[in-house]
């Protein structure tokens, strides 16, 4: 996740920049290996339930992270999650693995297409608001964007708290960070902006302390790998160090919690919200579509402080909206041209509310008259792996450079979904790997595909993707970047893509009721739900998409 820096007034600065020096002087250490934040947790109560605590590291790259760990770099990570619990290797995110939709499903246990946030950035064409969770003045919209109950509201009867991560709907306190993680945030020292997270972990010895029990769940949101691997590059040392001082600094916590005899009575866990992979190339997707495409693309982004009816007489000026997150992948969202159009020079479009057929996206409108194939087109262009896009009632078109594949099911309340190539020679690269009943129309479950594709260039896309475009919030055209590019033009990493850099991440646990192994079967980041409440003895729903990861 990257938030858009804002230019902070002196006054409000020289306060807050005290206050990080304090925090700073208070958070020194010396010696890495013992080394603690010097929290006052309670010891566990004799009758005390269980309780979890997430450590959520934004924008781990898997081989990296295994490579350190591997390496001796990662030590704390090693002593405390692979040593004593569960580190499952092959744990796939979200479709699309950008950090918002990714935070949302982790604490619903839904895919991104079924709680409504589809990026960081999205467009709603039925209320023509554009919602930007990188800007200061939307961040904290998020709980009102999604519907799905969060693991918060379910455990409502006990204690929760989130540390800085921002989906946090139903949790008893959340700690923003505003006023000491924020002159940090915007200077660029991340790794600072991370200890001031941890640090607020003396406000969860606080509140252990007044109530007489530990919050049944807390979750604590770092942003510095991700962070730096924009600034540096996935494969650079600062990167690298990034992560060492993400394992110091989560092993000082640890650290406090076992001097309090609390570490064998947590379930602690280790997760991600999306890989990091580094970019060679760019490709500005607004520009191709403005310029060379010819579209009326909307250039400004509004939301509820401008009234419905400025935003109404503003948006019928424009046949396209965009909304791009973690620059490699993009949404479009198009106007339906008019059938029986009869001004060539500005062909008639229907209002917001009505969604281009298949054919329009073949033969669409463009500002000079003329009429435009926007799948060939982005198919076409380097920097383009994917193009999706609805084909029908529960159908969905993949296209890649290699062909097109359809996806279906039999009914939105069926989550069996079937791949068949219309076109060219195996869109996906699928049949070498997977049984060949699934490349030939045939419905499979989930779970099935995720089995199946877990370790093929396209892990677990196509139940994820069909998802996708079940959200009103969908784009009418998803497009996902190629290996070494993205769609912007200044980062040296992203993510948001659906190849395995992007998609394949990690997730480690360990506490009462984790097994001790390492394992190999692929799970899936909305696992964390169901599996937690398990842990905590609470009732497991049956209508998410996740499944608990200790039955199986």
């Amino acid at each position: 996740m990257h938030t858009r820096r804002a230019r902070l007034p002196l006054p409000a600065v020289l306060p807050a920049l005290a206050i990080v020096a304090l925090l700073t002087g208070c958070m020194a250490w010396h010696d890495e290996r013992t080394a603690t934040f010097g929290f006052n947790f309670p010891p566990p109560a004799p009758d005390e339930g269980p309780s979890a605590i997430v450590f959520f590291v934004d924008g781990i790259n898997r081989d990296v992270f295994d490579r350190m760990l591997a390496g001796g770099r990662l030590p704390m990570i090693r002593k405390h999650f692979v040593e004593r619990g569960l580190y499952c290797e092959r744990c796939v995110a979200n479709v699309p693995s950008v950090t918002l939709a990714n935070q949302t499903s982790f604490v619903t246990g839904l895919f991104p297409g079924r709680h409504g946030v589809t990026g960081i950035n999205w467009f709603d064409r039925n209320s023509l608001l554009w919602r930007d969770y990188e800007t200061i003045a939307q961040k904290n919209t998020l709980d009102g964007d999604y519907t799905a109950p969060t693991i918060f509201e379910r455990l409502s009867d006990a204690t929760t708290m989130s540390l800085f991560f921002q989906a946090h709907r139903g949790a008893t306190k959340f700690v923003e960070n505003w006023t000491s993680a924020g002159p940090p945030y915007f200077f660029g020292w991340y790794d600072l902006v991370d200890r001031i997270s941890l640090w607020r972990f003396d406000i969860v010895a606080h509140v252990a302390r007044v109530r007489g029990e530990f919050p049944a769940l807390v979750i604590a949101y770092l942003l510095a790998p991700d962070m730096v691997a924009y600034r540096s590059g996935a494969s650079s040392e600062a990167y690298e160090k990034a992560l060492e001082h993400t394992d110091a600094h989560i092993g000082r916590v640890l650290r406090d919690l076992e001097a309090a005899g609390r570490l064998e009575r947590t379930v602690i866990v280790l997760a991600s919200d999306h890989g990091m992979t580094d970019v060679q190339y760019h490709w500005p997707i607004e520009t191709f579509l403005r310029d060379e495409v010819r579209l009326a693309v909307a250039d400004r982004r509004l939301w509820e402080e401008t009234p419905f009816e400025d935003r109404l007489a503003y948006y019928r000026k424009f046949s396209c909206v965009l909304a791009g997150s973690g620059d490699r992948y993009w949404a479009i969202f198009l106007r339906k041209p008019r059938a029986g159009g009869t001004d060539e020079e500005h062909p008639a479009l229907e209002n917001w509310l009505a969604r281009p057929s298949p054919d329009d996206l073949h033969a669409y409108p463009t500002r000079d008259g003329r009429r435009v194939d926007l799948i060939r087109r982005l198919r076409d262009a380097e920097a383009v792996d994917v193009v999706a896009y609805r084909s029908g009632p529960n159908r969905v078109h993949l296209v890649t450079k290699r062909g097109m594949a359809e996806l279906a099911r039999a009914s939105r309340d069926s989550h069996d979904v079937s791949l068949r190539t219309l076109r060219g020679d195996d869109p996906l690269g699928y049949s070498a790997h997977v049984p060949p009943e699934m490349v030939l129309g045939r419905p499979h479950s989930p779970q099935a595909w995720l089995r199946a594709t877990a370790d093929t260039q396209y892990p677990d896309l196509v139940p994820q993707i069909m998802a996708y475009f079940d959200a009103p919030r969908a784009a009418d055209i998803a497009v996902f970047a190629a290996p070494g590019w993205d769609f912007s033009n200044k980062h040296k990493a992203g993510h948001g893509g659906v190849r395995p850099a992007d998609m394949m991440t990690v997730l480690l646990m360990a506490g009462p009721g984790v097994p001790h192994q390492r394992s190999k079967e692929p799970v899936r980041a909305v696992d964390v739900v169901p599996t937690l409440l398990h842990l905590l003895g609470r009732p497991v729903p049956t209508d998410l998409d996740g499944q608990s990861i200790i039955r199986r």
